[in-house]
């Protein structure tokens, strides 16, 4: 019998870091979305600036503090929740759930936590005391201790013997995976692993690098009844991070018996530790035998738990809070675009799903860019094809970011830097198999320096294979059905013969070539599914159909990279969101699988496909939207498709080309609304932090308002509309100052106010600044209402965003940190009075 909850907590994913993108948001916007349904009121601690939940519960239910007990008891006490929720809060999730059940706060206050139970929890967190539950189950584990000391780790490796691999235990985010060869490995690995835990242990287990990595995701309910959802596997073997790995689904290389081994392991293990809700485990399978260990254990929702979501388009995390409140899979019911799934059909796929990493090295080059076992990668992207190549061509497609449909070459390297790097590889991994293949090398040879299975060199092979007689054969009605079933859209074929994509274009239509999509859905093809989630081919049966009423297209950001990062898919869903209100049927093109933009409720169709204008094309070509909003980096895709009259183009958020900065130094700057020849202020701001590079100052943490507003925000509110007065700046704008001494502040530019300080401004007023662009853009903004809703009363408090950097997790040296270099960002609101004090 499910629990009836009228109020729960639900306890947020944090900021973005490595390790964790927006997959933690997105699965909790569904969770809200089921609560919701369910009549239940959800609280939402997060300190998170571009949560788009927190955008979507009652601004007095969002707490923007620290994931911390103290927070979360305080919350406790003062709003009296039911119960809580920690499955989309990662890892610092489960730490925080055992703290809290330690703390007695549960029992006195009658809290319940949602989903898996304490026993679960423990056993997950000890993992001495989850070996001896998986052996006493007959599952496999690789030798494992937990130590404290420096003398307990050598003792332990002198029985089990060299390489073995060292993990903190209890860290936020499991990125610290150090495998150590020798002793001075070990050393330097203890004393890393030593400083990033909280209780002081580390864990060693022997080594099995080489080995396959499969991940299964399933999910289960209070009673035992439970689906594996798809299994995944990583192209690269064990010794490299799940997270920069090049990952499949469903498993590619496994025969069925091995595939069925590990199948029924997840149950048993799901079993074991009674979980309720979704888990994510992790195996090593031998590649010479039947072999194979249980390596992790995530009873909660990971990036791999959206990855399977995104392959199979079976709604893991919605049915999942079902679960945890304890509602039986088979009473699971679905919203009406899933018409024809049941909870209970385990999905089949008869497409493939690739994930590709992106790394920030471009951003951070100091940065030790081998792949090994600790995650780097700051993001990724997902191509979907009905066959392994591709799919992989798409991956690789939607992994650049170039404005050109063109893939990058390592053609320059010499045969000795190949070797290195198939032995030790780069970020560049993939580029440099398929170069190797080029010049030769066999794939019996590849296979064994990397430990790659052969399968995916033989699909390579056929991809150069593929390339080259579309070179070879320009312009002609073979090479472009050759290069269409390999993956290869107009815009690229057009970059290998070297002319335009209207000459590729009139050469579809001249052989009859017309691209089709197929739905992603979980059922291949035995049911007509409503997901309206959709991927390019050029098979005969077009399965997606134009909306009869006005649409609009909006191009999302794809993978994340630093900057903008979470702050750029945190604007694409609050332009879908604006747009759905504004009567519009909604179209997303996008390709970043932990993208809250990605939510099947956020748009009325998607397009996973790699955002570059042929694809585009093709899509406006089918779908005739009223309206196509395009990110404003994107200066190629907005060049070429404005030379389209007949297309509406509005380019959000607007270009940071048009700064005008006269000054390196900013300490201040005012925030204004602009429309037509109406300019709003909105509010005041100071900077801090900030640095240095080529001659521009960046800024990365802010406060609004500005420090000593009430002194100085009126004489800076009037300078800056005076410098706006007559100009041609529309939307939001800044006008920035430098403090030269105490109260002396000189004018230092104009910029559009830029993604992250969108989010934060939002936030910070309580008014959704992108929403009113969309709105401004559409011809349909209540300019009136506006100005009411600015003319609000003295701030009552401090709005405060730092940035986060990913200096430390990627051991580079101590940067100063510049706003490019940004991985996340943190927010917290306090008290004026408390300000002063501090």
């Amino acid at each position: 019998m499910a629990d009836n909850y009228n109020k729960v907590l639900i306890i947020g994913g944090g900021p973005t870091t490595l390790g964790s993108e927006n997959e933690l948001d997105a699965a909790a916007f569904e969770k809200v979305i089921a609560f919701k349904k369910m009549g239940t009121k959800v609280l939402y601690l997060d300190n998170n600036p571009f949560s788009v939940v927190a955008d979507e519960i009652q601004a007095a239910n969002v707490f923007f503090q620290t994931i911390n007990l103290e927070n979360i008891i305080n919350i406790i006490t003062k709003e009296h929740p039911d119960a809580i929720l920690f499955s989309v809060a990662g890892l610092l999730g489960q730490k925080l759930a055992l703290q809290l059940y330690q703390s007695g706060i549960l029992e006195s206050e009658h809290v319940a936590i949602i989903g898996n139970s304490l026993t679960t929890f423990q056993t997950v967190a000890d993992s001495d005391r989850l070996r001896q539950l998986l052996t006493d189950w007959n599952e496999p584990v690789i030798a494992s201790r937990t130590v404290a000391s420096d003398d307990d780790a050598v003792e332990f490796v002198r029985e089990i013997g060299f390489p073995v691999i060292v993990k903190p235990l209890s860290t936020d985010h499991d990125t610290s995976r150090i495998i150590c060869f020798n002793m001075d490995d070990l050393e330097a690995a203890l004393q890393y692993s030593f400083d990033q835990t909280y209780i002081k242990r580390c864990s060693i287990e022997q080594s099995i690098v080489g080995f396959k990595e499969i991940e299964m995701v399933g999910i289960r309910d209070v009673d035992g009844n439970k689906i594996l959802v798809t299994g995944l596997e990583n192209m690269d073997p064990i010794g490299i991070h799940s997270g920069d790995s090049i990952i499949f689904a469903p498993t590619q290389t496994l025969i069925n018996e091995e595939y069925q081994r590990l199948r029924t392991a997840t149950f048993k293990i799901m079993d074991a530790l009674n979980i309720t809700g979704s888990c994510h485990i992790q195996f090593a399978q031998s590649r010479t035998d039947s072999d194979y260990f249980v390596t992790k254990i995530s009873p909660y929702f990971t990036r791999n738990t959206a990855l399977a979501t995104k392959a199979t388009a079976y709604p893991i995390a919605y049915v999942s809070t079902f679960l945890e409140v304890g509602h039986p899979l088979a009473e699971v019911r679905l919203p009406s675009k899933y018409s024809h799934i049941k909870p209970l059909l385990e999905p089949t796929l008869d497409h493939i799903l690739v994930k590709i990493p992106l790394w920030p090295f471009e951003d951070i080059p100091d940065a030790d860019q081998h792949l090994d076992t600790v995650m780097k990668s700051v993001g990724s992207t997902i191509g979907i094809g009905r066959t392994v190549e591709e799919a992989i061509i798409k991956a690789m497609h939607s992994s650049q970011f170039s404005p050109r449909d063109i893939l990058p070459s390592v053609q320059n390297i010499d045969d000795d830097d190949v070797i290195n790097q198939l032995i030790h590889p780069l970020a560049s991994r993939i580029l440099i198999l398929i170069e190797a293949l080029r010049r030769g090398f066999s794939i019996d040879d590849l296979a064994e320096l990397t430990k790659i299975d052969q399968f995916y060199f033989y699909k390579l092979k056929q991809l150069i294979f593929a390339q080259t007689f579309v070179q070879t054969n320009p312009l002609t009605a073979e090479s472009i059905k050759m290069g269409h079933q390999y993956g290869f859209g107009d815009g690229m074929l057009a970059e290998l013969w070297n002319t335009s994509i209207q000459t590729v274009e009139k050469l579809n239509q001249d052989n009859n070539v017309q691209v089709t999509y197929k739905e992603v859905e979980s059922s291949a093809g035995e049911f007509i599914e409503n997901t309206n989630i959709f991927y390019s081919s050029y098979e005969l049966e077009n399965e997606s159909q134009p909306f009869e009423t006005d649409s609009a297209l909006v191009i999302g950001r794809g993978g994340n990279q630093l900057g903008p990062n979470a702050a750029a898919d945190y604007y694409t869903s609050q332009v879908l969101i604006q747009l759905h209100k504004s009567g519009y049927k909604t179209i997303v093109l996008n390709n970043n699988p932990n993208a809250v933009s990605m939510s099947p409720q956020l748009s009325d169709k998607q397009y996973i496909e790699p955002i570059q204008l042929g694809n585009i094309l093709n899509i406006i070509r089918l779908e005739r939207p009223k309206v196509i909003v395009l990110p404003g980096n994107r200066h190629y895709l907005a060049k070429n498709l404005k030379q389209r009259d007949e297309l509406n183009i509005i380019v959000l958020p607007p270009d940071q080309k048009d700064a005008q900065l006269i000054r390196p130094e900013i300490t201040n700057a005012v925030d204004y609304f602009i429309d037509g020849n109406v300019i709003l202020p909105i509010t005041t701001i100071s900077y801090s932090v900030t640095s240095y590079k080529r001659n521009q100052r960046y800024n990365t943490n802010y406060q609004q308002p500005m420090n000593q507003f009430t002194q100085y925000g009126q004489k800076l509110i009037a300078e800056g509309r005076k410098q706006l007065t007559g100009g041609h700046w529309q939307g939001l704008v800044q006008v920035l100052f430098e403090e030269t001494t105490p109260g002396n502040f000189k004018f230092a530019g104009i910029r559009p106010i830029r993604i992250t300080e969108t989010a934060f401004l939002t936030k910070a007023t309580g008014i959704n600044w992108v929403r009113v662009l969309v709105k401004k853009n559409l011809g349909n903004l209540d300019l009136v209402r506006l100005a009411e809703l600015l003319s609000h009363t003295e701030p009552k408090r401090f709005a405060i965003m730092n940035g986060i950097f990913p200096f430390e997790a990627l051991h580079a040296r101590n940067h100063q940190g510049s706003s490019k270099q940004e991985v996340g960002a943190s927010l917290q609101f306090k008290n004026i009075d408390q300000q002063k004090k501090e």
